[in-house]
């Protein structure tokens, strides 16, 4: 069975600038056969993350870059990892205060796996 999972993480959790964070999601193989998935979610935050402040407002994203005409496949080995990092994924004209970012992904296509992975929400606090 094709079974996919989702790690986040946020480098620092508290900062003074927009650009000063990163996040790093994992996607994960946790299932007992290869997994053909289309890279071109994770290869943008608008795409990859959901990020909502103290109030659950989502925080609206630069757009992604155009898609390929041809979307990019990768396969994932059964308990193989694909890495995916957005350094500077906040932007610059974010307010300070607290915020949650979570890692969504919606495989969908010919072959490929198909269904919504989402991970855990990692909270992270831009200070004045």
């Amino acid at each position: 069975m094709i079974e996919l999972a989702a790690r986040l993480t946020v480098e620092p959790a508290e900062a003074t600038a927009p650009g000063d964070f990163t996040v790093r999601c994992e996607l994960h193989n946790v299932g007992d056969e290869e997994a053909a998935i289309n890279a071109a979610p994770l290869s943008s935050p608008s795409l990859a993350l959901e990020v909502v402040d103290a109030a659950g407002e989502l925080v609206l994203l630069p757009p992604p870059p155009v898609p390929p005409a041809v979307p990019p496949v990768e396969r994932l080995g059964v308990g193989e990892v694909r890495v995916a990092e957005f350094p500077g994924f906040l932007p610059a004209w974010t307010p300070p205060g607290r915020y949650r970012v979570r890692f969504r992904y919606l495989g969908s296509g010919a072959g490929l796996f198909a269904g919504l992975i989402v991970s855990t929400a990692v909270e992270f606090t831009l200070r004045a």
